[in-house]
């Protein structure tokens, strides 16, 4: 079968399509004939070293996608050749099949293609996580997304509108993609492009609500997390889910205390590790709001596997608004 591997860690070039033995599924696997996978920020991470995962060279890329199963380990109940699922995997994903854990799968409704169930997958996952789990937000509350147009920041606005916030406010550092954020559910947008964002990020917000924010998905980090801590209501929230900024931020906790704000970090993979059961409450009840219509997952552009690399460039060129697949 094909499948894109990494040669080299740091070596774009030494990213290649390659011809290898299709899998088997081991005890408590499925083999999933693969449709589409997603581009995520972690890949890129992966490409050059820098995750927190660093599987042994080569290894297949990619961490979800969606597609239909074609064969099932004898001890797996659950599933049944021909089911259509997404799935997770730490890397494994670009691939024409891949094995996975049965319990990494995500049976799909009738009414979701397998497109948007890869569009969907671990960026929806990562933002419930963060929204339901970690900053317990109430129908009626205000959040405030940084890094909106990508793919967990336009997941986090169009989830957050989906549970009832009462405003969602994007924070962006391209102007340009504001008319694709608010068709995604932002009521307003924070410019976050330059200048000074201690102060401006806070005006900004009370210019469009009236007040400070409740909740903050920050998936940038650096400035953008000081400037949005800044903005912080009253036992208002900031979750800490990435830093694409480059700099990682320090919180002084003397500002916690005399704010009564919380800092929480939110990773996927540790729910994965520790609590999948959360995973899978969240996925059935986000599968919900996609058959009501309320939640839609944005798709900016699709690459055959043999084009993975332009997919990566898009993605690190932050040329992209919401999801990047790859086809197999």
């Amino acid at each position: 079968m094909k499948a894109a591997r990494l040669h080299e860690l740091g070596n774009r070039a030494a990213v290649t399509v390659d011809d290898i033995a299709e899998p088997s599924p081991g005890p408590g696997e499925v083999v999933v004939d693969v449709a589409a996978a997603s581009v995520n920020f972690p890949d890129i991470l992966m490409l050059d070293g820098k995750y927190q995962i660093r599987p042994d060279l080569p290894y297949v890329l990619g961490k979800d996608g969606a597609g239909t199963i074609a064969a099932v380990a004898d001890d797996v109940a659950d599933f049944a050749v021909g089911d259509r699922v997404m799935f997770y995997l730490h890397y494994g994903a670009f691939a024409e099949r891949a094995a996975v854990p049965a319990s990494q799968c995500f049976r799909l409704p009738a009414d979701m293609p397998l497109d948007d169930a890869a569009a969907m997958g671990v960026t929806f996952q990562t933002v419930w996580a963060a929204l339901v789990d970690r900053a317990a937000l109430k129908s009626g509350e205000t959040v405030l997304v940084t890094g909106a147009a990508g793919g967990v920041g336009l997941a986090g606005v169009a989830l957050a509108k989906a549970l009832g916030a009462r405003a969602v406010l994007a924070g962006l550092t391209t102007m340009s993609k504001a008319d694709a954020v608010r068709a995604a559910g932002a009521d307003h947008i924070v410019d976050m492009s330059g200048g000074d964002l201690r102060d401006g990020v806070r005006d900004q917000v009370k210019a469009a609500i009236g007040g400070e924010v409740d909740v903050v998905l920050d998936v940038v980090g650096g400035d953008a997390f000081d400037a949005c801590l800044r903005a912080l209501a009253f036992c208002g929230r900031i979750v800490v889910l990435g830093f694409t900024g480059g700099r990682i931020a320090e919180a002084r906790t003397n500002y916690l205390l005399l704010k009564n704000v919380a800092v929480l970090g939110s990773s996927i993979n540790a729910y994965y590790a520790r609590d999948l059961d959360a995973v899978h409450r969240g996925q059935a009840e986000m599968n919900r709001l996609y058959g009501e219509g309320k939640l839609v997952p944005h798709i900016h552009a699709r690459f055959p596997i043999d084009r993975c690399n332009e997919a990566f460039a898009a993605v690190e060129d932050r040329a992209v608004v919401g999801k990047v697949l790859i086809e197999i």
